[in-house]
């Protein structure tokens, strides 16, 4: 599928009428280029998809915090608006058998100090008064609101969803990629069925079951409250930490600046000094260790490596015959003579056997010809298929790490000098030392609470499981000792049997999804990053969720030591795998593509992610992010663009052909 159109009227910064026109993949352009500056309308244009198709359930994205409905519709009104109604129309062409297409108008308008919205849903040009009423279980199908985040994203943003805090805000998106969120929904509605029927089993029960099965009720709702309130509380905790994050980030900046901690510990500075020069002489040691492996220079020549393993495959053949010729001409020989003596009388056949011996005997000699055939041990063919296949991997690996490491030790050993030939007092740094501390103390305060909160949530939901499982037994009691006629104890026993197999089912499921999930990370990674080999690996827990990320040593790679840049990929990678995880082929937004991409990984994304994101990608970007080289990358794969230029007069954005000026064709 595919946006055909997206249509705005008087819709945020947008006054009047404002109409994209969109394309699907021809050949190999893909890429809808949209430019606009900061404050031109870009987000909005995101906000306008969401809300489009989701209504209620955008607040989550468009605006991250609980508001009315009323108001995130009533906020983007255009101010100067004349008749103050306001819609959002966009039109997908569907990849069914009768290649339909729908279009999406959802429109709205004050009345007196509330708002009046409609939606109406057209099917191939006809109104469709079911899937209006229906539109937002229809939707669900179509592009579920759990993996839509996966397609239609602010890059600026995202790169949060790499700390290890944060990554829990996507846990939810990942299980609908799963097919769990729809299970544990089911679940959910069965067990208030469960609830509802369950008042209504006769009293032939015994009474000691029906007060375990209201004690355990009672002890669920009291462990599900506490869970909430432990939810609530990480949950507040986590943008606190973010920004005692940022504020010792920026005192420590300053506080290298004014000389650091020189003014008082100069011994200290000196003996991190001699550890990282001993570091960088042993990252040396294992660089010259590396570099004299037999393996490593024919890394130069891998490509020749390959083709002479080849060559020699192919030529099996002709050592076979090379070695057996002496074997066949004696086999040959042996014929002739035994066909000589048998038959003495009949020269005639015994020259034309002859002739014949002879040229199978010279086609041979020709097929295994030594000049033909390269000469090599099977103990070298057997060394060079293992140098191809792990040796060679194995190598720019270790030597990536190497690289990596040595520049993070040549950059601290030249902060260290920076600060050693500086003149910096004690006085000067003591009390940004004393923030510092502060700010640490804080920090590990923080992180000490919200991983107690994790400790506490784990088993609380242990508790909930156990509590679960005991009251699902009492019912199965209650339901088996009811009258065997009465529907609600069957209704029961069958809904909490149900419930048992549903929820095994999620573990199985979980476990199961988990592997391809991580496969398709991984591989999203290693294309995107400039560093082969930094992340070897990246793993799951099947029923956590947590990332692990390993090195090419097997060992846990702390997020933190992901440059901002490989954060960023690090985040996409998961978008991006979760998106081929969810087997949906999607349009592909992203809203301020080059956020927070050095110069190697801006070259990645644009010649590596955009054009093979999606059939169809649509690009808000600034003037300052894709030009230059970046816009000539691009180009050959951009079918359409567009530019949000501002009135300054009427305070409007209109949306115009082009990209700043130029044309891309």
């Amino acid at each position: 599928m595919y946006f055909s159109s997206i249509e705005l009227y008087n819709f945020g910064i947008y006054r009047g009428h404002h109409i994209m026109n969109l394309r699907n993949q021809q050949g190999e352009r893909n890429i809808t280029l949209v430019g606009g500056l900061n404050g031109r309308g870009k987000t909005t244009i995101l906000d306008a998809v969401f809300i489009n198709l989701y209504g209620r359930k955008s607040i989550e994205f468009v605006v991250g915090k609980r508001t009315a409905y009323n108001k995130l519709l009533s906020d983007r009104i255009n101010k100067s608006a004349e008749d103050g109604h306001t819609y959002v129309k966009l039109t997908i062409n569907l990849d069914d058998e009768e290649d339909s297409v729908i279009t999406i108008t959802r429109s709205w308008q004050k009345s007196g100090k509330g708002i009046d919205s409609t939606l109406t849903v057209d099917k191939n040009g006809i109104e469709d008064t079911y899937l209006s009423k229906n539109w937002e279980y229809y939707v669900e199908e179509l592009i579920p609101f759990g993996i839509a985040r996966f397609f239609f994203f602010d890059n600026e943003k995202i790169s949060q969803i790499a700390d290890d805090e944060a990554f829990d805000k996507i846990k939810g998106s990942i299980k609908s990629v799963m097919g769990v969120t729809t299970i544990e929904s089911l679940c959910q509605h069965i067990e208030k069925i469960r609830k509802e029927k369950e008042a209504g089993i006769k009293k032939s029960s015994s009474a000691l079951l029906s007060a375990q099965a209201e004690e355990l009720s009672g002890s669920m709702e009291v462990c599900e409250t506490n869970l909430k309130s432990l939810y609530s509380k990480k949950a507040s905790m986590i943008p606190e930490l973010e920004k005692i994050n940022v504020q010792l980030e920026q005192t420590e900046q300053t506080f290298w600046k004014e000389g650091g901690n020189l003014g008082f510990n100069r011994e200290q500075i000196l003996k991190d000094q001699k550890e990282l020069k001993e570091k960088e002489d042993h990252l040396k040691e294992e660089a010259l260790t590396l570099a004299s492996s037999p393996a490593t220079p024919l890394l130069l020549c891998r490509e020749l490596c390959a083709n002479a393993f080849n060559h020699v495959k192919s030529n099996g053949e002709a050592y076979a015959k090379r070695y057996s010729l002496p074997i066949i001409k004696k086999m040959y020989a042996d014929l002739l003579t035994d066909f000589k003596s048998k038959w003495p009388d009949d020269p005639g056949s015994y020259e034309v056997l002859t002739e014949l011996v002879d040229d199978q005997i010279a086609t041979l000699e020709a097929e295994a010809d030594l000049n033909s055939a390269n000469i090599i041990t099977p103990l070298a063919q057997t060394l060079l298929e293992r140098f191809l296949s792990q040796g060679k991997s194995e190598a720019r690996q270790k030597a990536a790490f190497i690289v990596s490491e040595n520049e993070r030790t040549l950059t601290a050993l030249n902060q260290l000098e920076v600060h050693l030939s500086s003149g910096a007092e004690k006085a000067n740094t003591t009390a940004l030392l004393n923030q510092i501390k502060e700010l640490q103390a804080k920090k590990t305060q923080l992180e000490t609470e919200i991983a107690r909160c994790g400790d506490q949530i784990h088993s609380a939901n242990y508790e909930k499981e156990q509590l679960e499982r005991e009251k699902n037994k009492v019912f199965m009691k209650i339901a088996s000792e009811a009258d065997v006629s009465d529907d609600n104890a069957r209704m029961v026993e069958y809904s909490t049997m149900t419930i048992e197999v549903m929820k095994e089912f999620v573990t199985r499921l979980q476990a199961q999804k988990v592997t391809e999930l991580e496969k398709n990370i991984t591989s999203c990674f290693e294309f995107l990053s400039q560093k082969e080999g930094i992340i070897t690996s990246i793993s799951i827990d099947p029923k956590t969720l947590d990332i692990t990320l390993r090195d090419y040593k097997d060992g846990i790679l702390l997020k933190e030591q992901l440059s901002a840049g490989e954060k960023q990929m690090f985040a996409i990678s998961i978008l991006w795998g979760l998106a081929l995880s969810s087997g949906y082929k999607l349009p592909v937004i992203i809203d301020t593509p080059m956020a927070r991409l050095d110069s190697v990984h801006r070259s990645n994304f644009i010649n590596k992610y955009l054009p093979n994101a999606s059939s169809q990608v649509i690009v808000l970007s600034t003037d300052e992010e894709i030009n230059g080289e970046y816009l000539e990358a691009v180009r050959d794969y951009v079918n359409t663009t567009y530019t949000l230029e501002y009135n300054e007069a009427e305070k409007c954005s209109s949306i115009r052909p082009g990209y700043f000026g130029g044309d891309l064709k």
